[in-house]
């Protein structure tokens, strides 16, 4: 699609539809917010009688929950909204397999299809390999909150296309505000170019240009699922699934989601969560949930929690339960 000036940028209904639910998170009347992002108020129900609106209200949702959070609570916001609801909506659709571009491309086409001010493309300059995000720079509030977010889903993206191959290493960006995309979830070893002209990530040619496996994602309609509505809840969304990795220690956590240890501490203390605590309870929950499954053996529940051997595991689970694992497994068969 050429590059030509729009009279109008829109947006499917339905786009809008899944950022306005992000509004029921965070503090205000529902109705309220939305006329403050210029939404009608019958977009959460069943009306169908319009299909489309413009990209100004996508803008002024990012906007308003940008200005309505911290800058954690909204990076991670935006990051369980991607990684649970926006990214396997358009991985859903992809079939190219070949090569991540070919992937890359045909979610570039289905961009268009729900927005037609969408421009993200595959691009080869200075010897490399880039995804990039063309979106004209503004100076408007919306314009940083925005560039956030597009930094977020298409990190997300990337790992989820590459199986975590594929690590941000360099990435340009339209805003100056350096720290704050420094400080976004897993993008903290990433090397950032501001003022550029377009936001593009840097990804090499061998993971470019080699085959891909699509994950299998077959419900597109689960995929709107409750997204969190404190720090506590995302907290425990995002990083559920290190939680395999043992005790994981809190400079662990902090480097995982490239969050200061201290801020990690302060959030969950104001919600009265200490966070040693916190990852005892969530660990011990996983493996109550293990130990139901009859197809893994003791020593195996342990080994997948990050144990170093069934003795450790079971001095452990005991001191917890009062029990040993067992003994939770044979009363709960």
């Amino acid at each position: 699609m050429p590059n030509t000036p729009q009279i109008m940028t829109v947006v499917d209904k339905k786009e809008v539809e899944l950022f306005a639910e992000l509004f029921k998170h965070i503090d205000g009347e529902i109705y309220t917010l939305l006329r403050s992002a210029q939404i009608p108020n019958d977009i959460l129900t069943s009306n169908d009688h319009y299909d489309y609106l413009p990209e100004t209200t996508v803008k002024n949702v990012v906007k308003i929950m940008g200005e309505s959070a911290s800058r954690e609570e909204f990076s991670l916001f935006m990051w369980s909204f991607c990684k649970q609801t926006y990214v396997p909506r358009f991985v859903a659709k992809l079939s190219q397999q070949d090569s991540l571009k070919n992937a890359l491309d045909q979610f570039g086409e289905q961009l268009k299809l729900v927005s037609n001010g969408a421009n993200v493309y595959t691009k080869q300059s200075g010897g490399k390999w880039w995804l990039v995000r063309e979106k004209p720079f503004t100076n408007a509030p919306w314009f940083k909150f925005a560039e956030l977010f597009s930094v977020i889903f298409i990190n997300e993206l990337l790992s989820v296309l590459t199986q975590g191959r594929w690590k941000p290493s360099e990435v340009g960006i339209q805003n100056g505000d350096l720290e704050c995309f420094q400080s976004l979830p897993q993008m903290g070893s990433a090397q950032f170019y501001t003022h550029r002209p377009v936001t593009a990530f840097e990804i090499p040619e061998d993971i470019m240009l080699a085959p891909i496996v699509l994950p299998k994602i077959t419900q597109v309609s689960d995929l709107t699922k409750p997204l969190p509505s404190s720090f506590l809840s995302a907290f425990k969304l995002v990083i559920k699934p290190y939680l395999t990795m043992g005790k994981l220690p809190i400079s662990l956590a902090s480097e995982i989601l490239n969050i200061h240890v201290r801020t990690i501490q302060r959030r969950l203390e104001s919600e009265g969560v200490v966070y040693k605590t916190l990852i005892e309870e969530m660990v011990l929950e996983q493996v109550l949930e293990l130990l139901k499954q009859s197809d893994l053996s003791i020593t195996q529940v342990g080994a997948k929690m990050g144990y170093s051997d069934s003795s450790h595991f079971t001095r452990a689970f005991k001191r917890q339960m009062n029990m040993t694992p067992r003994q939770y497994r044979k009363e709960h068969s």
